[in-house]
């Protein structure tokens, strides 16, 4: 196994090829042509990341179609279950105001959206009732921004696997990882690094499975994750497929012909309540399964909906159903197939500031990984490509006006070798099971019932015990069949996955109520009295496990507020 090592020197570093990370080399190449510019990719540039995978479209904010920037925003904060008051009302205005020009810049830029027979951008309201528009994208959209980068002159390391970042006197100097082909050590020293990762989902499959490498990476560096306990996920999908059934939830039926989302009093129509979720439970344990989805109680269940909850307009919704059902070998005569619940918990909690600065000096982030960071000032049902490219074009006009005044850190070379070690140690592991299987191991483990919707102190205590038992066995109980850059890859994603839940369900437990998509069985109701806070962790704990611990929210200075919150505004 290789692993001599290989230096590199950069102005920016950025770690990740996606459509975030080709879009911030852009514009920054466009707007400083002499800094130089290093994309580190673990695949190959243009064909990863979220437009490969999920790229429907992107939001827009469109005056003469009625969208307007308030009434999108006190939605976001006062019903959306991933805002709840919890947002940072700052960065979500500023946010929201990229939406209304970003697209006409990223045309200039070279992407390709859909446009009407008279040359003017096509766009829609793909929800009814969400003051807010959608286009939709060229299926190679990647294509122009990946080759302006290499025009530019950008250097790009694919097929090479961050791990860590580099930090000297509490600032980010650079980074390391290695080659997935022939394992050689990568150091990279650089001014300044932006992290353009996807989010750590650790419970979900096909296209939405992601480790937590960066943000273990952050971690370490200093840097702190806010409402990492708050983006939890149900979806309704297919039993004998998997595939995702968006939008039709309020018509599952037991075995007995009742509507499960009547008979337990949900309310959203647009995302599965955990109230929901554990009705459909409690009809399997009373033997009322299967359960289906009725589609002949779609038109009836629809009467009388409008605004924000209509979702997609009924028509479209059965012609899109229908659509779908027609690639997924599923019986289309059948009006009522069975359904299931697909459970994903995700961090996208690195914080950063309406920059994308996070709270380490010379360390950014930008994409998915910083939607909950900045407290869901920029989530948008459907809105991954979106948040990718704002949150490239303004985090790369804040590193245009202050890269002339940073300078190139010397590294620890202690650090590095420390770094060194850890990557490559794994190779010499003698244990029983491969790194992935018991990935998928504890996958399974979190989205048991206890853990997940049900979940108390006492069996969240249960879990942290078993992942802290996995990790003091963890040199002892994985071994690597291949010595090679994939299996060191799962190594480290498995030490870092295991530290992330560990995080996370510290977190959990310290919030001590359930507020839209977070939820407690022994806690069911939110509290705003006491709990409209953030909830912070950093490594500043001097006993070396994460410390936490609250921020209180600025309530009286943002403009949506909820009832009593002068009350709640008090020190």
């Amino acid at each position: 196994m290789e692993n001599n090592r290989i230096t590199y020197t950069t102005d920016v570093l950025v770690v990740g090829g996606g459509l975030a990370g080709a879009v911030l080399a852009q514009k920054l190449h466009s707007l400083k042509p002499d800094v130089k510019i290093t994309i580190l990719e673990k695949g190959y540039f243009g064909y990863t990341g979220q437009t490969t995978k999920a790229g429907h479209g992107m939001c827009i904010m469109s005056p003469e179609a009625g969208d307007e920037i308030y009434a999108m925003c006190k939605e976001q904060v006062e019903h959306n279950p991933y805002g709840t008051y919890l947002n940072d009302q700052d960065y979500l205005l500023e946010y929201q105001k990229e939406q209304y020009t970003y697209i006409q810049e990223l045309e200039r830029m070279g992407g390709k959206f859909s446009h009407n027979p008279d040359g003017t951008l096509h766009h829609h309201h793909e929800f009814e009732g969400k003051k807010i528009s959608a286009v939709q994208i060229d299926v190679d959209f990647m294509t122009p921004f990946c080759k302006n980068v290499m025009a530019g002159g950008a250097q790009i390391l694919e097929r090479t696997y961050f791990t860590d970042l580099l930090t000297k006197d509490g600032k980010v100097v650079g980074a390391v990882g290695f080659n997935l082909d022939t394992t050689e050590f990568i150091v990279i020293r650089a001014k300044e690094v932006v992290l353009a990762m996807n989010e750590f989902n650790p419970s979900c499959r096909d296209m939405f499975v992601a480790p937590a490498t960066g943000y273990a990476a952050a971690y370490e560096a200093g840097a702190q994750l806010r409402n990492v306990e708050h983006l939890t996920e149900w979806d309704l999908c297919y039993r004998n497929t998997g595939n995702f059934l968006y939008g039709v939830h309020w018509v599952v039926s037991n075995s007995k012909g009742e509507n499960i989302f009547r008979k337990y009093n949900c309310q959203s129509l647009e995302e599965l309540e955990v109230t929901l979720i554990r009705g459909m439970a409690k009809e399997l344990e009373m033997g009322n399964g299967p359960l289906v989805a009725d589609f002949t109680q779609l038109p009836k269940a629809n009467e009388g909906a409008d605004g924000f909850f209509h979702g997609i307009e009924m028509k479209q919704r059965l012609e899109l159903d229908e659509f779908i059902r027609g690639f997924q070998n599923i019986d289309l005569s059948n009006p009522k197939p069975e359904v299931s619940v697909s459970y994903r918990v995700s961090i996208r909690s690195l914080r950063i500031d309406v920059e994308g600065k996070t709270t380490v000096p010379h360390l950014w982030g930008i994409g998915q990984m910083t939607t909950a960071g900045s407290a869901h000032g920029s989530w948008v049902h459907g809105d991954g490509l979106g948040v990718a490219a704002k949150t490239g074009l303004m985090t790369a006009r804040a590193i245009a006006k202050r890269i002339d005044e940073s300078e190139l850190g010397e590294i620890d070379e202690a650090q590095v070798e420390k770094f060194r070690r850890r990557i490559y140690e794994a190779a010499e592991y003698k244990g029983e099971f491969r790194p992935d299987h018991v990935i998928r191991y504890i996958s399974r483990l979190i989205k048991k019932p206890e853990y997940s919707f049900n979940k108390t102190d006492a069996t969240m205590t249960e879990l942290i015990e078993e992942l802290q038992d996995v990790r003091s066995k963890y040199k002892d109980l994985i071994h690597l069949p291949k010595v090679n850059g994939h299996y060191l890859a799962k190594a480290i994603e498995l030490r870092t996955m295991i530290d992330m839940l560990e995080m996370m369900f510290m977190v959990f437990k310290t919030r001590t109520e359930s507020r839209g998509c977070f939820s407690r069985l022994d806690y069911p109701e939110r509290d705003d009295k006491h709990w409209l806070k953030w909830v912070l962790v950093d490594n500043k704990s001097e006993d070396g496990k994460p410390h936490i611990f609250t921020e209180r929210i600025p309530i009286e200075r943002y403009p949506f507020k909820p009832e009593g919150w002068q009350e709640i505004a008090m020190p």
